[in-house]
């Protein structure tokens, strides 16, 4: 009875951390989403919004280092500076009224809460993988396995769910959804990466 329990509690316990790290990750997003249609307007449609965080993060590093600021460095051989290095620059720049920057502040903002984004979806699936590994075998093989054996994996995984724990009567089916959840984001992660951005908000 208690090994039951402890079944149902565990994967109650990882599903509510999953929505947890989805709540972070949707409420970054909306902020990110409504600050890059800002920059859109502000860069005069230099920068568009792309649909992945790579393809957005190389746009915005590009919209940086081709403003009136980033030329003046290169120009005066700064090239190896940090992000906080141009921050600072960019603030005393504003303080003097050198040049128009907000945008290119945004931009840094953002980039950076795209990192952000990143981050938590990273945690999320280190998360879920190692609290999983507790409840299935081979749950860990995801990481290295060739993108063609994804399918054989999956199906023996959720084979596993269903002679351990639904024949069982271990687990109900709400319990099995979200495993199937959490199972979902583990695969989608390792075979297409960080999510797709959503172009509208």
């Amino acid at each position: 009875m208690d090994n039951i329990k402890n079944i149902k509690d565990e994967i109650l316990e990882i599903f509510t951390e999953k929505q947890n790290y989805d709540e972070k990750y949707n409420s970054l997003m909306f902020d990110f989403l409504t600050k890059a249609y800002e920059l859109v307007e502000l860069s005069e449609d230099l920068y568009q919004v792309e649909n992945t965080i790579k393809l957005n993060q190389i746009s915005l590093k590009d919209y940086i280092l081709n403003s009136e600021i980033c030329n003046f460095l290169k120009k005066n051989n700064f090239n190896n500076y940090s992000i906080e290095d141009l921050k600072e620059y960019m603030q005393k720049c504003e303080n003097q009224n050198i040049s128009n920057i907000a945008s290119y502040k945004l931009a840094l903002e953002l980039y950076e809460k795209l990192e952000e984004i990143k981050n938590i979806e990273n945690l999320k699936i280190d998360y879920e993988i190692s609290q999983m590994g507790n409840l299935l075998d081979n749950i860990n093989n995801v990481k290295n396995i060739d993108k063609d054996k994804y399918q054989e994996l999956y199906k023996d995984i959720l084979q596993q769910v269903k002679v351990k724990y639904l024949d069982n009567n271990l687990i109900d089916n709400k319990l099995n959804e979200y495993l199937v959840q959490i199972l979902n984001d583990i695969f989608n992660y390792y075979l297409y990466g960080n999510k797709k951005i959503p172009l509208e908000i």
